[in-house]
C-alpha cells in the first residue's frame, strides 16, 4: 500500500490509494469433478436410509395395495388401533426379551473367559483366537449347522449322542431354548477380546495400593476391576440390546415360516424383528409393518438411553 501526504497550511491529509480488489478464482472443471465424487455418499445416504424412513413414517397412516407406493390412502389410523389390540407382537416381543437375555448371558461368560485369559495362563492368547473364531463365523451358517444338531431324525447329532429321537425344533418346549443356545453359543468371543483389552487398561497403581492396604485377591477384582470395566461392560450390554432386539437370522433358519404366518410351533420361534418381515415381506403389509418396525425402534432406543445414562455415570464414578 503506497501512502501519500499532502500538506495545506496547518492541516496534514493522508491519502491512501485503494488495495488492488482480490481477483475471484476462475471455476475449473476439475472442481466439479471432486463436488460429485464428494457427493456420491450423501446421495446414497438420502436415497437408500432417508428415503425410506420418510415413506415408513408415511405408510404408518395409510393403506398401501400390494407395498405399491401410489396406492397410498390416508386410513384414519386404523393401523395404530390394530396395533394395540395385536396379541402376537406382545407375544413376539417377550420371545425377543427371552432371547436377548442370551446376549447378557455371553457377557458373563466372556468375563470369566476374559478374567482367566488375564492371568496369563500357557496358551493364552491362543484360546483368545480359538473363543473369537465362532464371533466371526457367518449367522446363517451357524444356525444351519445348529439345526442340524437339533435335528430331529435319529441322524441329529444331539438324539446320537443322546440315544433319543426327540423333535427338538419341532417342540414348542424346546425351539425356543434351541434358538437361545444358537445366539449364546458365539456371543462371547468378542466380549472376550474387549474384557481382554480393558483389563490391560487398568492401572497396577490401584491392586498395589489395595495390597498393600491388605486387600486379598477377591477383593480386589469386586472392588478395583469390575468397577474399573463398567463403561466396557455396560457397552458390551448396549451391543447385546441391539443385537438381541433385532434378533433375526437364527429364528429365520430354525423356525421358518409356514403358510399361516406362523414361525416354528405355536410361534415360539417369533421375534419383533421377525414379525415385522412377516408382515412386509410375506404378506405385503407393509404400512402396518411400518407400525412394527417403529415401535420397536423406540423401545431400542429407551433401552439404549438407560444403557447410555448408566454407562456415563460410571465414567464419572471413575473420573
Amino acid at each position: 500500500m503506497v501512502t501519500e501526504t499532502a500538506r495545506t497550511g496547518a492541516q496534514t491529509t493522508e491519502v491512501r490509494e485503494p488495495a488492488p480488489s482480490a481477483k475471484k478464482p476462475k471455476f475449473r472443471r476439475e472442481w466439479a469433478w471432486c463436488w460429485l465424487v464428494v457427493a456420491l455418499p450423501f446421495i446414497g445416504y438420502v436415497i437408500f436410509n432417508i428415503v425410506p424412513v420418510v415413506i415408513s413414517v408415511a405408510a404408518m397412516f395409510t393403506d398401501i395395495e400390494h407395498n405399491q407406493i401410489s396406492t397410498m390412502q390416508w386410513n384414519n389410523f386404523a393401523h395404530f388401533v390394530t396395533f394395540f389390540h395385536d396379541a402376537k407382537y406382545w407375544h413376539a416381543l417377550g420371545i425377543t426379551l427371552w432371547l436377548t437375555c442370551a446376549q447378557f448371558l455371553s457377557l458373563l461368560i466372556a468375563l470369566a473367559m476374559a478374567t482367566l485369559i488375564n492371568t496369563q495362563v500357557r496358551g493364552s492368547k491362543f484360546f483368545q483366537i480359538l473363543y473369537f473364531v465362532p464371533y466371526i463365523c457367518s449367522t446363517v451358517a451357524v444356525s444351519i449347522m445348529w439345526s442340524q444338531i437339533f435335528s430331529g431324525s435319529e441322524a441329529g447329532v444331539l438324539n446320537s449322542l443322546l440315544g433319543t429321537e426327540i423333535n427338538w425344533i419341532g417342540d414348542a418346549n424346546w425351539l425356543t431354548w434351541c434358538i437361545f443356545i444358537v445366539i449364546l453359543w458365539p456371543a462371547p468371543g468378542y466380549g472376550i477380546v474387549m474384557f481382554t483389552a480393558a483389563f490391560k487398561g487398568i492401572d497396577p497403581c490401584l491392586y498395589e495400593a489395595a495390597e498393600i492396604d491388605g486387600a486379598n485377591a477377591w477383593q480386589r477384582y469386586i472392588r478395583i476391576t469390575l468397577p474399573q470395566i463398567a463403561p466396557m461392560t455396560l457397552f458390551l450390554a448396549l451391543a447385546g440390546w441391539m443385537s438381541g432386539m433385532g434378533t433375526f437370522d437364527q429364528v429365520r433358519v430354525l423356525a421358518p415360516i409356514t403358510w399361516t404366518g406362523t414361525a416354528g410351533v405355536d410361534d415360539m420361534g417369533l421375534t419383533v424383528a421377525y414379525y415385522t418381515y412377516v408382515e412386509g415381506i410375506t404378506f405385503s403389509n407393509m404400512d402396518y409393518a411400518s407400525v412394527l418396525n417403529w415401535v420397536t425402534a423406540i423401545i431400542t432406543m429407551a433401552g439404549s438411553f438407560l444403557f447410555l445414562k448408566w454407562r456415563k455415570k460410571t465414567e464419572e464414578n471413575i473420573e
